[in-house]
């Protein structure tokens, strides 16, 4: 064989063995964390992970890890992990999953860090998780916005899908609240923000969260654009609290409305389901998933 040849080969060999590598993209299409918590109390983490690839990925394991980098050492200390069964090409599956914190972590500013299968992947925005030690109980509730997770892209008349979290940072539980969502566009001086819809909360307990999957529909008079997405917590002050002004989540540019009309970017299923996360601080290798 001439050395030609031989590199023709090789050529071809690469050609058909990388495609069968490169053919499985996990991506990340959203993730929730509490940035505060506690040493020995939870911290939830609400993902929507999504196979971009043309294959399925078998399993997948995703890991959770908090960074001290204040400490020098910028030791990883374990959260958790969630594993999902294999991903069909195009198919995303999402995971609520509350973990408890070590008894001995120090207070301080921690950096999120996740793993898809061992390797770390990068977040579109970083997240730092604050631990201190909790308010008394006692205290008033105190209800804030967690965040949320939608499509990138709508088209009006569209039914999109909303996973949304808040919590209770206080020490007393919250009664019945509501959470109004709103598509805004800051673009456009005269425009009022759209109500999506609105989740009736049933109770959060003291330093406990609550989540939801909803279905929501883009209003049919809704322009093009870039909207961002506003959670106006408890907007009818139902709940005595210990600071009224933190319970808003805003985020900008979170989603784009597309001209021509309802695009159907996610099946006309309805998917309204609500869960309200209590933790008890049992055994530290216990995990409580809802």
């Amino acid at each position: 064989m001439t050395l030609r040849a031989g590199w023709v080969l090789m050529i071809i060999l690469l050609a058909v063995v990388l495609p069968a590598y490169g053919a499985v993209n996990i991506t990340s299409e959203g993730l929730i964390v509490s940035d505060t918590g506690y040493a020995g109390g939870s911290l939830t983490v609400i993902e929507v992970v999504k196979n971009a690839g043309e294959d399925d990925t078998g399993p997948v394991t995703v890991s959770y890890y908090l960074v001290n980098e204040s400490e020098g050492s910028a030791t990883r200390v374990p959260i958790g992990t969630t594993d999902f069964e294999s991903i069909s090409s195009g198919s995303d599956y999402s995971s609520v999953k509350t973990f408890l914190l070590p008894l001995d972590l120090a207070d301080g500013a921690y950096r999120f860090v996740r793993e898809v299968m061992g390797k770390e992947t990068p977040q579109v925005q970083p997240r730092t998780v604050h631990i201190a030690d909790p308010f008394p109980n006692g205290s008033d509730a105190d209800l804030v916005g967690s965040g949320l997770i939608t499509s990138e892209e709508a088209g009006p008349g569209d039914q999109i899908r909303v996973i949304s979290a808040v919590e209770n940072r206080g020490g007393s539980d919250a009664g019945s609240f509501d959470v109004d969502f709103y598509l805004t566009n800051r673009s456009m001086v005269a425009s009022e923000p759209l109500l999506l819809g609105t989740w009736v909360v049933g109770s959060v307990p003291a330093s406990g969260q609550a989540s939801t999957t909803r279905t929501f529909t883009i209003p049919v008079q809704t322009t093009a654009g870039n909207y961002g997405i506003l959670m106006d917590v408890d907007p009818d002050d139902k709940v005595k609290e210990r600071d009224e002004g933190n319970n808003d989540w805003y985020r900008d540019g979170i989603m784009r409305i597309i001209a021509g009309g309802s695009q159907t970017i996610l099946p006309p299923v309805l998917i309204n389901t609500t869960t309200s996360i209590v933790v008890v601080p049992m055994d530290q290798n216990q995990t409580n998933q809802s």
